[in-house]
């Protein structure tokens, strides 16, 4: 149940009877385990549709990072001093005498002396690892396992995962002398996947990662001099939730916690469970307001290509709800004898600590536009946004629209009705 492409959503959406999500990941509904974080099906739905787990599209299994201007690199290797970039003659000295005639080093040989330029390469892994589209939830940690001399031509890049938390290999390609032309290959299944260096090495580092086990991973390298190449493998850190540590397997597709709330929700349904294990409605306030599914982008059009394949597999309903809700208050606003005032500023009124409270639906719509008649739902759902404190919180983090209307005028005052207002879009997912 791969998530759908949002260029698709205004095409789906207007077919959605007909739309057929294609089956990958997907398991019959059975009595699963809840994530260790959730409590129930509707926290688990809830913690796994935010931005920190969600991608907006397919994630890459190769990407660059490259710093300019990165300071000067000092390294020890195997005791020796050698600064980057290193001259022919140095190189020549390091893989001749120095390493005996080789041109590889284990990476817990080679130190960094000075701390700016590590904290550069810090940076570098760090924004790579971000273009891989890794979860900022997982705990990375990086390890140098290797300093390499590359000569020009082609070299085979090993991206083997050497244990269960290896998700990620990363090579720092470190300035060199002269500008040459640094390309670098992966493939996994029938893509392939390629990125360019800058060509001018002078004073810039390169980070190329890839995901653990990509295939005909390699790099080439120009007629050039020589250059320095750190090798680094990414672990997940063993307290990390391996439910959402990226790899080859789920670069796309369902997230597996996800699957698995829908999974169980279908489950526990199908055997007739009480409502307290099997919930009767999920809602989301939408950040931007659309009205229908063509309108949908930014997280809105994430959070709707993540579920709605996983609804319609698992046999739900997905409705599109327009809520408005309305604070209401009489006050009275003081004003000099008979000088009647229709200019009140709204700055001097205030919204009373127990208002009234108005929840009104306009409309309630299927993701193709047609009206859905579901006024039990709809009931349903006003009593959950008036109970439930989460949806409490996301209902008050939208904007108000303020208002006042008069309502009486005496001798010294005059009384006037305040309102706030907020215009709610609502996703529906509920069970058929």
């Amino acid at each position: 149940m791969d998530p759908l492409k949002i260029s698709d959503l205004p095409a789906i959406a207007r077919d959605w009877d007909g739309f057929r999500p294609n089956m990958k990941g997907y398991i019959v509904p059975q009595d699963l385990k809840l994530h260790p974080n959730c409590d129930d099906i509707e926290s688990q739905i809830g913690e796994f549709t935010s931005t920190d787990y969600m991608r907006a599209d397919d994630a890459p299994f190769l990407a660059l990072s490259a710093a300019q201007n990165i300071p000067t690199t000092t390294l020890a290797i195997r005791g020796e001093t050698f600064t980057v970039p290193l001259s022919l003659r140095e190189i020549a000295y390091l893989t001749g005498t120095h390493l005996g005639n080789a041109d590889t080093v284990a990476g817990n040989e080679v130190k960094f002396l000075n701390a700016t330029s590590r904290k550069a390469i810090s940076q570098t892994l760090a924004t790579v690892l971000t273009n891989l589209q890794v979860p900022h939830m997982v705990i990375a940690q990086t390890t140098l396992v290797a300093l390499d001399v590359l000569k020009g031509g082609s070299r085979q890049l090993s991206t083997s995962p050497v244990d269960t938390n290896h998700f990620a290999t990363i090579f720092v390609i470190f300035p060199s002398l002269n500008p040459t032309d640094i390309r670098a290959y992966a493939t996994h299944g029938v893509l392939t996947s390629d990125v360019k260096l800058p060509e001018d090495l002078t004073q810039s580092v390169s980070a190329i990662g890839m995901y653990a086990g990509v295939s005909d991973a390699r790099i080439t390298v120009g007629a050039s001099d020589p250059i320095i190449c750190l090798t680094y493998h990414v672990s997940a850190h063993p307290h990390s939730d391996h439910a959402i540590v990226p790899g080859l397997e789920n670069l796309s597709g369902a997230l597996q916690p996800l699957r698995d709330a829908f999974c169980l929700w279908r489950h526990r349904l199908n055997a007739g469970a009480t409502a307290e294990k099997s919930p009767a409605l999920k809602l989301f306030f939408l950040e931007n307001a659309p009205a229908f599914a063509h309108e949908f982008a930014g997280d809105d059009a994430t959070l709707l290509r993540h579920v709605a394949p996983l609804a319609k597999a698992y046999g739900f309903k997905v409705y599109i709800g327009q809520l408005v809700h309305t604070l209401s208050t009489e006050q009275e606003v003081s004003h000099p004898y008979k000088e009647y005032d229709n200019d009140i500023d709204i700055d001097s009124l205030e919204m009373d600590d127990h208002p009234e409270v108005d929840y009104k639906w306009e409309n309630l719509l299927t993701l193709g536009g047609a009206n859905a008649a579901e006024p039990d739902l709809l009931e349903l759902a006003t009593e959950m946004v008036q109970t439930d404190w989460r949806l409490q919180e996301d209902l008050f983090e939208l904007d108000a629209d303020e208002d006042w209307e008069g309502v009486d005028e005496s001798l010294y005052s005059s009384t006037v009705n305040y309102t706030h207002v907020r215009n709610a879009s609502v996703l529906f997912i509920a069970p058929m």
